[in-house]
């Protein structure tokens, strides 16, 4: 297998993504050997990094700490070496974090694949007890042993003893000293002494000034003191060697789920920087698949200014295992060719692409590219022979489903032999069905012949005929000019020599090179119409698919709600019931009243019928009606066939006749609303009224949600089927807040922005 990882810039990506590790073992791990050989591991590999990069979005990244495998503690555990103060520090450290990746491994139910890899972290927490029971910030404790706990306390009341005693000396001596204060030389304590009076005080001299007018003297009466110190101090050592012994003795039994839990934390550090990576560039995971389609969707170049990149599209399969690309040069050829290839080497690392995740990429055994027109130096070629050695080079390695780039085949000499040559190359390599092949070219020729080959499918970068400039845009089924005369008279080029240029080129042109030429600009054509069509038909979708749903969304709740209603009123007449033939049971008893009078009345009870069973009356318009899946009174405005439409508050909508009831002996009831406008924080909190009208301008996000709740409340209360809601503009904080509490609310039957006269998307408009 072969990958040009040099000439497509993979090197450069994968030292972007070093800079996301947390070891210098996963630093290390990432070079062109992480590109998978197969397709088994290309699709492991990628899940790792998508499910990493899903983890990382929903729980934050994970608990790695930085340079978590520096020391030598693990060569030592396996050597069954004994373990230094800083070797069972690191040690401790890194249990810590094992530790904390076991807690944040509570959270990966569903995440299959990096789940299988935080499984081979193993609980550490015995041997994380162990050295917590000696070591308290990076220090052995005082309590790690009773030995070494009388050891230190000693130590402690003889340096108490010394600095007394120093403190008395400087006032015993302090005519013959030059400064008073105690300072150490080769680790001992000393007085600085006039040297003039160095004989009027006993004890041994351990350094001189500069000036010699200074000796440092250690006098006798510490000396005793010093020496008990320094005694006790080889016993703290010896203790403490002793402790480390015994620790280390104790965690060897532990070294091979420690080595097996680093093992696996360097590995998802290697994940983990891809992930990060693919974050930073908005990577996806596009369809995989192991045929050698590739449609690249909205595809971006990593390597340039995300403010400048144009993504492009980009597409090889079984039916067209040729892309042509062409057009001027400067024009974006070179570059799609590049993302081409380095999009696909990026999978092959495991890390995410720049594109839509509707692209379908696919594995390839070998990524093969000629790009540039650098001179060979070294090997004395031209441009035109260092192109043929390389192209030599490829097609002598590929072997099995290859992916070949090869930039402007067939220049760098005679255009007629150039073009001939790179005919020839392409029918060679087309005969291979494991074969896909993108050619950049700015000959005509070879547009002609990619025109009578149905499995060679054109593509041109877009140029601006209007203003001469480059797109940097690909279309697929066009094909494109190199534009060298309309180029050459925009920079300036006399009028006589472009005309002149003109009349050659009219002069050589055959039939067949003016039909290309019509054709092309009608290919132009249709592509743009073709495009403008294919992003209406979006646009419809995307609307049908919404109407759809809200459709099936009302209708889910229309029948929610009149079931709730329907249960509500079955209750509310069996208790009636139940009342009744409680009290005629009572009356019963009763002398002034028969039992078979008592039986009579029960069997009338229980064919009574609901008074929305009842036929409605003969409707009109104006008259007052019962809207009973609202449970409010409205007045008829219209009839339309089987239509009535009824005004209610401050709404006008459209029910059946078998809705409503009509309302008799009634007077036409106005419903009065009023407007409640929540105050900010510190005013007096709003009355609660009837309401349909909710102004939050002004409102702190995190107030939202009370106030929505209480205007819910009294709607409800109040049988008020709408609020308005008013956010207004602004930042969208407020919208937003408001659009989360919709979607969590049992209570919302649905919700649109305002129309013409209703605040448009300042406000919104809820059902209940």
């Amino acid at each position: 297998m072969s990958f040009s990882h040099k000439v497509l810039e993979l090197d450069i990506i994968l030292d972007k993504v070093k800079k996301y590790t947390n070891s210098s073992k996963a630093e290390s791990m990432l070079n062109v050997e992480i590109l998978a050989k197969d397709y088994d591991t290309f699709l492991q590999e990628l899940n790792y990094t998508h499910e990493t990069l899903s983890a990382i979005e929903r729980f934050q990244r994970f608990p790695f700490h930085k340079n978590f495998d520096q020391g030598n503690f693990l060569v030592k555990l396996n050597r069954e070496m004994i373990l230094s103060i800083e070797d069972v520090v690191l040690l401790n450290n890194f249990l810590k974090m094992v530790a904390q990746f076991k807690s944040y491994q509570q959270q990966l139910d569903q995440y299959t694949y990096i789940g299988q890899i935080f499984d081979l972290i193993h609980e550490l927490n015995k041997p994380l007890d162990l050295i917590d029971e000696i070591i308290d910030e990076n220090e052995i404790k005082d309590t790690a042993s009773v030995e070494l706990n009388r050891i230190r306390k000693t130590l402690n009341q003889k340096e108490k003893e010394l600095t007394i005693t120093l403190q008395g000396l400087l006032t015993k001596y302090k005519d013959y000293l030059n400064e008073s204060l105690i300072v150490t030389r080769h680790n001992r304590y000393a007085i600085p002494v006039k040297d003039s009076y160095r004989n009027k005080i006993k004890g041994i001299v351990h350094d001189i000034s500069q000036s010699g007018q200074t000796v440092f003297i250690e006098p006798d009466e510490i000396r005793q003191i010093t020496q008990d110190i320094e005694y006790l101090k080889q016993l703290e050592e010896k203790e403490i060697y002793r402790i480390l012994k015994q620790l280390s003795e104790q965690l060897y039994p532990h070294t091979k789920e420690i080595l097996e839990s680093f093992e696996a934390l360097i590995k998802l550090d290697l994940i983990h920087a891809k992930a990060l990576y693919s974050l930073s560039i908005r990577g996806v995971l596009p369809i995989l698949n192991n045929e050698g389609d590739v449609s690249l969707i909205q595809a971006r170049h990593p390597l340039i200014d995300p403010s400048v990149v144009v993504p492009i599209d980009i597409k090889v399969d079984k039916n067209y295992k040729t892309l042509l690309i062409t057009g001027p040069n400067t024009g974006g050829k070179t570059v799609a060719l590049k993302t081409v290839g380095l999009l696909t080497l990026f999978l092959h690392a495991g890390i995410l692409i720049p594109a839509s995740e509707n692209s379908k990429m696919s594995f390839f055994e070998g990524v093969y590219a000629d790009i540039g027109d650098e001179q060979s130096i070294e090997q004395n070629l031209s441009i035109f022979s260092s192109h043929l050695t390389k192209i030599k080079n490829i097609i002598d390695e590929q072997n099995g489903l290859s992916l070949i780039l090869l930039d402007e085949l067939g220049s760098g000499t005679d255009p007629l032999e150039g073009t001939q040559l790179a005919i020839s190359i392409i029918d060679y390599l087309r005969k291979n069905e494991n074969i896909r092949l993108l050619v950049t070219t700015h000959y005509s020729e070879l547009k002609l012949y990619a025109y009578e080959k149905k499995d060679i499918l054109l593509a041109s970068v877009a140029f601006d005929e209007t203003t001469l400039k480059p797109l940097y845009k690909i279309q697929l089924g066009v094909s494109g000019s190199s534009h060298a005369l309309y180029i050459a008279e925009r920079l300036g080029i006399k009028k006589e020599i472009i005309e002149h240029a003109k009349s050659l080129l009219l002069n050589h042109q055959t039939d067949i090179g003016l039909m290309l030429e019509r054709l092309s600009k009608e290919q132009n054509e249709v592509f743009k119409l073709k495009e403008e069509l294919l992003e209406k038909e979006k646009e419809l979708n995307k609307q049908k698919l919404e109407y759809q749903e809200k459709l099936e969304l009302f209708e889910r709740e229309k029948e929610k709600r009149l079931a709730k209603i329907e249960e509500k009123e079955l209750k509310t007449y069996q208790k009636l019931k139940e009342e009744l033939l409680q009290k005629i049971d009572e009356l019963t008893h009763k002398e002034t009243l028969t039992k078979p009078e008592s039986a009579k009345l029960k069997g009338s009870l229980n064919t009574l019928k609901k008074e929305e069973e009842v036929e409605s009356d003969d409707i009109q318009v104006n008259d007052t009606v019962y809207i009973k899946s609202y449970q409010q009174e409205g007045i008829v405005v219209a009839i339309k066939k089987d239509d009535y439409v009824v005004a209610f508050g401050p709404f006008e909508l459209t029910f059946k006749k078998n809705d409503l009831r009509k309302v008799h002996a009634k007077t036409p009831v106005k419903t009065k609303v009023k407007t409640v406008t929540p105050k900010k924080k510190g005013d007096q909190a709003p009355m609660k009224q009837a309401q349909y009208e909710l102004d939050l301008r002004g409102v702190r996000y995190e107030d939202v949600k009370d106030l929505m709740d209480k205007a819910i409340d009294d709607a409800l209360l109040t049988n008020m089927p709408f609020i308005r809601v008013i956010h207004g503009f602004g930042t969208g904080a407020v919208r937003k807040a408001v659009y989360e509490y919709i979607k969590k609310s049992p209570y919302v039957k649905s919700y649109r922005y305002g129309g013409e006269g209703e605040g448009l998307n300042g406000v919104t408009i809820i059902t209940l």
